[in-house]
């Protein structure tokens, strides 16, 4: 499965390329943004200006992007494809094709955001400590793995309903809305911040910029670990059950080889 999702990847090239000019568009922004905000004092605690502290929140919400999208991603191309039935018709389990559907996103991502660092410490002179982030590579794997749950829903959503999930949509605004990807927390009522206690990637943001932005240690990350793996081991098992009844369901109807 993963491998022929990246035959497919490969194939569009023109895609592939659009891809590329997008980490560019959004680095430049970046810079700009900081050129334009300045110092701010809820950024005290962290090292370099605003262009580092969104740089990181955006690789971070990147990653949650991965797992919301990748699995219905997959699920919403055989149903175009006409092959959806056929697909799931197989005795392959539901984990083997959602393993196959989130790596070869997973590894595109990593070589973005290689590139995106790059560009940050190439032609601007700035960035945020490579070592740094190669430490929160565990942390970004997580928090990759947490929102896949989310994912899974909104397959098991087009299973059914035969359109496209918004539970992906929703889980991605929020995680960047919420999480304090673009601006602290501290700037969101107090509401808000206890909402965002909720979302994962909350926990992925704070810990990837404890190390690459505060020059802090593994060890000082460990709470935020814990929280990501329980988001995985609790959610993740269930939403897979969710997705096997919907699965049930369609076949029973009759539906699952109409669109």
């Amino acid at each position: 499965m993963a491998k022929r999702e990246l035959i497919t990847l490969s194939s569009y090239r023109f895609d592939l390329v659009l891809r590329m000019v997008e980490i560019w568009y959004f680095a430049i922004s970046f810079y700009f943004i900081d050129k334009f905000v300045g110092a701010v004092d809820l950024l005290a605690d962290f090292d370099g200006g605003y262009f580092e502290f969104v740089l990181v929140g955006s690789i971070v919400t990147s990653f949650a992007r991965v797992g919301l999208s990748s699995f219905p991603a997959l699920i919403g191309e055989e149903q175009d494809d006409g092959t959806l039935e056929v697909t799931l018709a197989t005795p392959t389990p539901s984990w083997v094709l959602l393993v196959g559907s989130f790596a070869v996103p997973l590894i595109f991502l990593a070589l973005e955001t290689v590139l995106l660092v790059g560009i940050g410490l190439g032609i601007f002179g700035t960035g945020v400590p490579v070592g740094g982030l190669l430490r929160a590579i565990p942390l970004l794997i997580l928090t990759a793995l947490s929102f896949i749950p989310l994912g899974v829903l909104g397959a098991s959503f087009i299973v059914l309903a035969k359109r496209g999930d918004p539970f992906s949509a929703l889980g991605n605004r929020l995680a960047i809305l919420l999480s304090g990807a673009l601006y602290p927390l501290a700037v969101l009522p107090g509401w808000l911040q206890a909402a965002s206690s909720l979302i994962p990637s909350t926990y992925g943001v704070r810990g990837v910029r404890h190390l690459a932005q505060s020059g802090g240690t593994f060890g000082g990350v460990l709470d935020e670990m814990a929280v990501l793996v329980v988001f995985v081991v609790v959610a993740l098992p269930a939403t897979l059950l969710v997705f096997d009844w919907a699965l049930g369901v369609a076949r029973r109807s009759g539906s699952l080889g109409t669109y």
